[in-house]
Order: structure tokens, then sequence, then C-alpha cells
């Protein structure tokens, strides 16, 4: 019967899989934290998340940047010497986790180290080697992001109004552009005032891109949710949430986090292509080094070179892993759509122009 110990930071998942594979029964928890991270209340968070009991939830509070001190202050703390020990040392700083390290060969103790990527824990004591990440654990939605301090406060269920999101793509796709969509178009009329009017102006995609993606990364409902209000677990407004995002969705506990937007009249202008990106990547910053986040866009783009050349340096530098337009939509199925790499890009276009 395993005590489980983790080294809080600011990424959770890294602990929360940790503990979800390893728990037993009768294991204790113990965090190694800081004055930073509880002022944070990271820890809570993690617990929280995990739904621990909390008198099976021990904090051990450290200096991170004193060698000296984090061993006085290790060395303190009643580990029960008779326990056996897991030591997640993936959190912290590397003062931390040395700390960590040495103060645990005095223990019957496994030392877990796990890299960013990597489907295996590295052992690193008492003998090197490796241990495979479980593959069964899934994440929900509200457990990730609750690991991090938030809560989904809201989500739109999922529905089909008329036409179907279905057909409405159909249609999309095939005259090119959603502004040549007859039921979109009537809807962009000022003196349109029908109850579907939002839903034929944008809802619909979501809708779409919440359908499309659950069934291609076969998801559970509990794992993915559009129009997704979320607000922090401490928060104090009178509002329902504190921001809101068009889809996301949880596969292989890595967060996904999309802004869906239809452009039905005209060229999209760089200014309004900009504006989800600078709100994808500044309001996704708590949500983990793992967090993904694209753009995903009916409309037409300025072919100008500069113009594309400027939006491919705004989606590198705000780290939005891609942008899904029309074409994207067209040329690939199921999981291919988020793929990046090169070699997958030229191939698709030359089955698009050869077939």
């Amino acid at each position: 019967m395993p005590h489980l110990l983790s080294i809080i930071s600011d990424q959770a998942v890294p602990n929360l899989l940790f503990i979800k594979q390893f728990e037993k029964e009768d294991s204790q928890y113990f965090f190694v934290t800081t004055k930073e991270m509880e002022g944070k209340q990271t820890t809570d968070h993690l617990i929280a998340a995990l739904k621990l009991p909390e008198h099976k939830c021990h904090k051990i509070l450290i200096d991170a940047n004193d060698a000296l001190l984090i061993f006085e202050q290790l060395k303190a703390f009643p580990f029960p010497k008779e326990a056996s020990y897991l030591v997640n040392i993936t959190g912290g700083n590397k003062l931390m986790s040395q700390m960590v390290f040495q103060h645990f060969l005095d223990f019957e103790a496994m030392m877990y180290y796990a890299p960013i990527g990597s489907d295996q824990y590295q052992v690193l004591y008492p003998e090197v080697g490796q241990v495979p990440k479980s593959q069964t654990i899934k994440t929900s939605l509200d457990d990730y992001l609750r690991a991090y301090g938030y809560l989904a406060e809201s989500s739109l269920e999922y529905y089909e109004g008329r036409p179907s999101p279905k057909i409405l793509m159909q249609q999309v796709l095939q005259k090119g552009h959603p502004g040549k969509v007859y039921a979109i178009a009537k809807a962009t009329d000022h003196d349109y005032k029908l109850l579907d009017k939002n839903y034929l102006m944008g809802e619909w995609f979501e809708m779409y891109c919440y359908d499309y993606f659950r069934k291609a990364f076969e998801l559970d409902e509990s794992q993915i949710a559009c129009s997704v209000g979320v607000k922090r677990a401490d928060s104090h407004t009178p509002f329902d949430h504190d921001n809101e995002f068009d889809l996301m969705f949880v596969h292989r506990n890595d967060l996904y986090v999309f802004e869906c937007k239809v452009f039905p009249s005209g060229n999209a202008k760089m200014d309004r292509i900009s504006k989800p990106l600078f709100k994808l990547a500044s309001l996704t910053q708590q949500f983990g080094l793992k967090c993904k986040k694209y753009l995903a866009v009916l409309g037409s783009f300025s072919q100008d070179p500069k113009s594309l050349q400027q939006l491919e340096n705004l989606r590198q530098n705000l780290g939005i892993s891609k942008i899904l337009d029309i074409d994207a939509f067209m040329l690939h199925s199921g999981k291919d759509i988020l793929r990046e790499d090169m070699n997958f890009k030229i191939n698709q276009l030359l089955e698009k122009f050869n077939g």
C-alpha cells in the first residue's frame, strides 16, 4: 500500500494522471508545495479535481530556492517511516525535485519522472527503468478544468436546427463561401428577426465542430462541450462565467480549445481574424503547457501574400496550433484535420489537384 507524493507546480495534469494511475484504496497523499502555489490554491484545486478525502491529504510547505532550508523542512515533516512511497518529481523547480529525491533515499520509495509527450514514466530509483503510462485513464473536461482552478459553469447542449449543421456545412463546402448559402445569407439581413438568427449566423458551426470532433476522437460526452462558460473556482464576480469558449474537449488528457467563426460577407479582414486569435492566446494561458489552440473559420481570406504571411506570423507568435479554413474541411477527414506535418499537407494538396 504505497503513499503518493507529488511536487506542486502550475502544471496540474502530470500530478493528476500520476495519482489516478497509482493510487490505492489505503493511499495517503503528500503534496510538497510553496507559498506561491498555496496563494493560487493550486494544491486545493488538484485535490478537488481528484475528489480526494481531505483527511488523507497532507501539505509540506517548503522554500523553493533554499536547498538547506528545503532539507530541514522535509526532515521536520513526520512522514511515516514504515510506509512505502511512490514519488513524482516531475513538478516544481530543479532544486525542489533534487531535494525531494535526496530526502526519500532514506525511505522505501520509487522515484518517477513524467516527460511531456512520452507514453512512459521514467523510473529513476531504486533502479532505472520505465513504466507505461496508463492509456485507460480518461480525464473529463470538468476534471481537467477543475485541476487548473476553473469551473465549466455552462455549456450549450448539442442540437440541430434547420437546415442541420451537416447540411449547412455541405452547402458551404459545395459553394465555397458561407455567404453563398441562402439560409446563412438571409440571416445576415438586418431585418431578419426570427429566433434562428443566432443559429444560422454561426451557432450551427459550433454544433458541427462539436459533432465532428466528438466522432473523430471517439469522445465521451463528458470530454467535450461547446459554448463553454468558464469561471475561476475562487471567483466572486456576479456573472455566470468570466469567459466563454466556442468548443473545448479533452483527448488523451490534453486540452483542445477552439474558436469557431463564420464570416458570411466578403474577405475576412485581418482585424476580424486576429481578435479570436488573441482571445485564444490570452485566455488559455492558465490551462497548462499541453493546451492546444485552434481557430476554425469559414469565409475567404485575402490572398495578398503580405497579409497571409502576417497572419501566419501572428499564429506562430501566439502559439496557435492551426487555423482550420474551408480548404481544411474539404481536404481532410477525421483526426487528420489537426495534423500539421508538411509531408501530409503536400500529399493532401496533390490529391486535391490530381483528383
